[in-house]
């Protein structure tokens, strides 16, 4: 695999080379005749027929040329330079030629003048970019120029008095300069919002803006860039309507949880589509992290787009309802997010370099509620002292204040020794985020070129990112090349190839080690050091398994842990895909698409023979404590060695599509716009799953044997052994997994536009897969749309009489969505097992009964949208949604099926919601402009019946207390609803919680749970909304970005959860500040919410319910009553951003064409519930690191 890896990586690389060095070669010049034969027709109908025929690309001023027409424009094989000028001078235009663009301006007309004067200068965009092909005219006249491939000009003027110039370039808007002969003027040109974004990619193609009906947002890559991070998804939070992004973990690379427009499936994948280049991104295979071993290992795998590097990505477009996203079928019903990557120019080429280094805060104690050292002792004191036990007798030593009173107690230390060491103890006040933390340092490096001919274009990008967590050992690094060519083959036929590469490595955590949780939950008071310097590893009780002689004693150090322990995966992705686009005739164009994509990954998760991991499982003595033949040496399952357990994900995937796209203007009114297609799409995932024992790495990563079964003797009584320490490996130890999804899929889109006002809109498709058996009317699922949209700012009378109204779109949808659950199957599945004992033969197990009735998840789904821009300035969207799920749910079956539940369609799901956005730009002037961005959505999430399961595995309290994922708890309430317990408030006499309606006459087992519980709220945000602001002066910038989060509850957590049947905590836990305001004397239960310590067992433990089960305690009732929720929304800073373009004159004496300073500070910032002390109510239980990062752009 290794050999094969190492080919794949040099045919890439050698290919990505070749065609770069390809690419620099112009292809010689074709002959090419033009025909034409129009006895009337428009100067873009003209201009199109043109460019189809021969490849040419043309600039010019839309709106100086949109009303010109022409008549008898006839052309019979005429050379195309010639054609050119013939076609122009129709017109009555002419043209300039800048690095083979054609470059339309007006005919010049110059009158007679007895001298003349110039005016030099350079055109460039907001970031000094030099503009080439810029139209400059003499206001008042028709005499201009176009400025070159550097974006200078000379204009010849009449007169030496000052004139204005006017400068115009599609995609810009026109600026008007005054300026006098002799002078050399700067003149830069700013985007025109109105005319950007003319084409929405929907993946399968691109369509003209005013002929999308559906719901969608488009922002550009620049726009939410955040260099600190590695993937794009984690700079969506509050920049798209409709989309909840909710961070799941403050590790490097981690992936949000996404979701667009709601939840609308039980057992599905709830994660968006990700198409990238058109191309469907496959869902990574998930890593069974059963194991403590494993666990780490689902953390360092990375979602659909986690190969992409964020430098290559032009826009980000989101699909949101049934008219964007029905044309993917069955997938689409989470919402399509498609991604457009940069793509290379015809202009001169230009390489840019850039690069970031950024710098994460670790956390400290001052974020966080949790006792110093002295507290920590001081509460032990006072709960001994109020009659709290210990769960065990502590063990005697010097490291802990309850050790070193054992120690006093059994005269093993004298008082003067206690009281010198307890007063070290309480303040010693360790650090354990200084030790485990860390301020890391991050550094990325891009390098991009692009250029081309009129024939050939390229771009060529590289990427490398080290990435270091505040965790120590938190690291990934990263390596990303990708290539983009686009060939005009022939006059009708063009080429477009994509190849990239990712490579990336990612560290974390051996068993059991998580070094800010550590740091979190371990006192203060326990030293980290001894008076020598050297680690302390306090002791703790523990059993093994094959030594009964009572409780064993173990050594805890967590960076021995961590430096003898550890996990890691290394990914590695190529994906390739070619387009192929053959123009028929001028209205008629055949696409293919074609894909495939390899990825690899292999992780790995070790716990060395040093690790107290290995020594509680498997050895039962301390590394290096027994020689052989001792009682204890016998007894141990792996005297030698650690466990290793690895883990290989191979997964290709192959997609081909033939369209063919119909695209025609009759008469000018009526514009269609038609596809129809196939699509092949097939997914092989592989797994393989190892555990090996008696791995030791430090001597050449060899394997030693653990112990024979045969040769192990158990310490103080019988023990079954079986096959020792390779028990694991027959209960999942091992696993291979092969999975092939294969999919077949028919499409066909329409759009109609009636005097660019009226437009109508359809999708249809339908999709065959082998995951729903032989049965050929279930394995097509067709799904569909349609839809409206009437441009009401182009009628007339809003021309006449609301001019300020520059456009009004009123849009309209409904459709179906689908959605294939891969864990689900119509057919009889049963599952192979090993030998049943007793029977001495094989067996299998039936895992899911046949059900010829199962059908595919599908969503209707309508929706209302209104668009608008008022005063040339200011653009607003408002949509209003409905969308009616069918899921797939579990329901009871009879007993003699011998499955007590089975998969069904009918669990109603329902989403409906708002979403609103409005751009404006408050100020503007030549030196100072001020933009604004706002967003705003909000869900409405309900089931729409109840979880039908009565019998097998009916619905309990706790299903209720905790929320569910899984089932529909109660009609009308969401899908991540929870309940609670009513807290009464705490008793006055003893400082115990009371609570609500749990008092009953008689119990009834069939009790609806909601009747002593109270409803508390839903986990996930219904709202969610950003703000962005830009304020530029001069070439300078300042951007601020916020998200909020609304809806969300959460419980905190339990201060008292160690406290297992009401006796103290085990020495080594740190404990909340929020028990120092606990219940202490009566009229505390005034002004607290904290209980009393108790002491008596009896009266808070075995707690009768009204549905006849008991509570473990009103202790940990309390903890799950309403009085431990809290509102989780939030106001989130994302980042604040100043950056600088330098001048042009000072970049060009370095040989720079542009060059641009910045700084960022991401998460400065978070306003939430104060009850969070600290913790991020994003996470609940973490913090989101402050980052700040500069970086430099150059480009030549």
């Amino acid at each position: 695999m290794k050999k094969k890896g190492r080919i794949m990586q040099v045919l890439a690389s050698f290919l990505f080379l070749f065609v770069l060095l390809t690419c620099h070669m112009n292809l010689k010049a074709q002959g090419k005749a033009v025909n034409m034969n129009y006895k009337e027709v428009s100067f873009v109908e003209a201009i199109n027929s043109f460019r189809q025929q021969t490849g040419v690309k043309f600039l010019y001023n839309l709106e100086k040329v949109k009303d010109k027409r022409c008549k008898d424009l006839v052309l019979k094989n005429v050379p195309v330079n010639k054609a050119i000028e013939t076609v122009l001078k129709h017109f009555g235009l002419t043209y300039s030629m800048v690095e083979g663009v054609v470059v339309v301006k007006e005919t010049e007309e110059t009158s007679p003048t007895t001298s003349t004067h110039t005016i030099t200068g350079k055109v460039v965009d907001q970031a000094g970019n030099p503009l080439p092909g810029v139209t400059v005219i003499i206001k008042g006249t028709k005499s201009g120029v176009a400025t070159d491939v550097n974006g200078n000009f000379t204009i010849t003027l009449n007169e030496q008095k000052e004139q204005t110039l006017i400068f115009s370039f599609v995609g810009m808007q026109t600026k008007e300069v005054s300026c006098m002969a002799g002078k050399t003027v700067t003149v830069i040109l700013e985007p025109e919002e109105a005319q950007l974004d003319e084409v929405v990619v929907t993946g399968y193609q691109s369509i003209n803006r005013r002929d999308m009906v559906g719901s969608y947002t488009t922002v550009k890559a620049a726009d939410i860039m955040m260099p600190a991070y590695n993937s794009i998804d984690q700079m969506l939070q509050g920049k798209i309507p409709g989309m909840v992004v909710v961070n799941s973990s403050s590790r490097i690379g981690s992936s949000p949880k996404i979701t667009i427009r709601g939840t609308s499936t039980i057992f599905g994948n709830t994660d968006p589509l990700w198409v990238v280049d058109g191309i469907i991104q496959p869902d990574p295979l998930p890593i069974d992290a059963s194991s403590a071993v494993t666990e780490d290992m689902k953390n360092l795998i990375g979602n659909q787009i986690s190969w992409l590097n964020p430098a290559d990505i032009e826009t980000i477009t989101v699909l949101k309802d049934a008219s964007a996203t029905a044309i993917y079928g069955s997938k689409a019903s989470n919402g399509v997010i498609v991604i457009t990557t940069k793509k290379g120019s015809a202009e001169r080429t230009s390489i840019r370099y850039s690069t970031n280094l950024s710098f994460r805060a670790r956390p400290n104690y001052g974020m966080f509620n949790f006792m110093n050292s002295k507290e920590r002792i001081q509460f032990s004191k006072e709960a001994y002292d109020a009659g709290i036990r210990y769960q065990s007798d502590p063990l005697p030593q010097i490291y802990t204040y309850e050790g070193l009173m054992a120690m006093y107690n059994n005269r093993q230390i004298s008082e003067e020794n206690f009281m010198k060491q307890m007063e070290y103890l309480e303040t010693c006040n360790t650090d354990w985020f200084d030790i485990l933390c860390r301020n890391s340092v991050s550094h990325s490096h891009n390098l991009s070129i692009t250029g081309g001919s009129q024939k050939v274009t390229y771009n060529a990008s590289f990427g490398y990112s080290s990435s270091h967590g505040t965790q120590k050992g938190d690291d990934m690094t990263q390596f990303n090349a990708r290539l983009n060519v686009n060939a005009q083959l022939l006059e009708s036929l063009s080429v477009n190839f994509n190849l990239s590469n990712s490579f990336t490595d990612r560290k974390g955590y051996g068993p059991g080690v998580s070094p800010e949780t550590y740091a979190k939950q371990t006192s203060r008071a326990i030293p980290f050091v001894d008076e020598n310097g050297d680690r302390v590893f306090y002791k703790q009780y523990y059993e093994y398994k094959l030594n009964r002689t009572g409780q064993l004693e173990y050594g805890y150090n967590i960076l021995n842990e961590m430096e003898n322990s550890y996990s890691k995966n290394k990914a590695k992705n190529v994906n390739m895909s070619l387009n192929v686009n053959w123009n028929i005739v001028t209205w008629l164009q055949y696409q293919f698409v074609g894909s495939i994509a390899f990825n690899l990954n292999n992780s790995e998760s070790f716990a060395g023979e040093k690790t107290s991991y290995i020594e509680l499982n498997y050895r039962g003595y301390a590394y290096g404590s027994e020689s052989s033949g001792s009682a204890k040496f016998k007894a141990a399952l792996l005297p030698f060695g650690g466990e290793l357990a690895t883990n290989e994900t191979n997964n290709t995937s192959y997609n081909m599509q033939h369209k063919i796209v119909f695209s025609k203007t009759i008469h000018e009114f009526h514009r269609i716009n038609a596809m129809a297609g196939m699509e092949i799409r097939s997914e092989a995932n592989k797994n393989n799953t190892n555990t090996v024992w008696g791995y030791v790495p430090e001597r050449g990563e060899i394997l030693v044997s653990p112990s024979k079964p045969t040769e192990i003797v158990p310490v103080g009584g019988v023990v079954p052994i079986s096959w020792g320490a390779l028990d694991k490996l027959y209960q999942g130890g091992w696993a291979n997994t092969s999975i092939t999804n294969n999919f077949v899929s028919f499409f066909a889109t329409l759009a109609y536009s009636l005097k660019d006002r009226y437009v109508f809109n359809a999708n249809i498709r339908s999709d065959a897969s082998n995951r729903f058996g032989q049965d050929v009317n279930n394995q097509f699922d067709p799904t569909y749309s349609f839809g409206i949209s009437w441009r009401i700012a182009k009628e007339e009378f809003i021309k006449n009489y609301l001019s300020w109204l520059n456009q009004l779109n009123l849009r309209a949808t409904y459709g179906i969505q689908g959605n294939v659950v891969n864990s689900v199957s119509p057919d009889l599945i049963a599952q192979y097992r090993g030998i049943m004992e007793g029977y001495d033969e094989y067996y299998l197990s039936i895992s899911s009964l046949p059900n010829p009735l199962l059908k595919w998840e599908r969503t209707k789904t309508w929706n209302l949208g209104l668009d608008m821009q008022l005063f040339n300035g200011i653009t607003m969207s408002f949509e209003y949604y409905g969308r009616r799920s069918n899921a797939i749910i579990n329901q009871d079956i009879a007993q003699e099926y011998g499955i007590a539940t089975m998969k069904l369609n009918g669990g109603r799901i329902h989403n409906h919601g708002i979403e609103y956005s409005i751009n404006l730009t408050p100020y503007k002037r030549k030196d100072f402009a001020w933009t604004v961005g706002i967003n705003a959505s909000k869900n409405w999430n309900k089931a729409q019946n109840d979880d039908v399961r009565i019998k097998a595995d009916k619905l309990t309290k706790d299903n209720f207390l905790k929320g569910s994922t899984d089932r529909l708890l109660k009609k009308g309430y969401p899908l991540s609803a929870f309940w609670s317990y009513s807290f009464a408030g705490l008793d006055p006499q003893t400082g115990y919680p009371t609570f609500n309606r749990i008092d009953f006459d008689e119990i009834d087992p069939d009790i609806d749970p909601t009747t002593f519980l109270v409803y508390s709220g839903q986990k996930d945000p219904y709202f969610t909304g950003g703000v962005n602001t830009r304020v530029r002066y001069k070439s300078l910038s300042l951007g601020v970005d916020f998200s909020v989060l609304l809806g969300a509850k959460k419980r905190l957590p339990n201060p008292y959860a160690n406290f297992n049947y009401g006796k103290l905590p085990d020495p080594y836990h740190n404990l909340s500040k929020d028990l120092l305001k606990r219940w202490q004397k009566p009229g505390d239960e005034k002004h607290t919410i904290y209980p009393a310590l108790y002491t008596s067992v009896e009266d808070v433990y075995n707690i009768q319910l009204p549905d006849g089960t008991q509570s473990n305690s009103i202790y940990s009732m309390w903890a799950n009553s309403d009085a431990m929720v809290v509102n989780a929304s939030f106001l989130r800073c994302n980042q604040i951003s100043v950056s600088w373009n330098m001048p042009p004159r000072i970049c060009s004496k370095f040989g720079a064409t542009n060059c641009s300073i910045s700084a960022n500070l991401n998460n400065p910032f978070v306003i939430g519930s104060n009850r969070f002390n600290g913790f991020d109510p994003e996470l609940g239980d973490s913090v989101m690191p402050k980052i700040f990062s500069c970086g430099l752009s150059v480009g030549f």
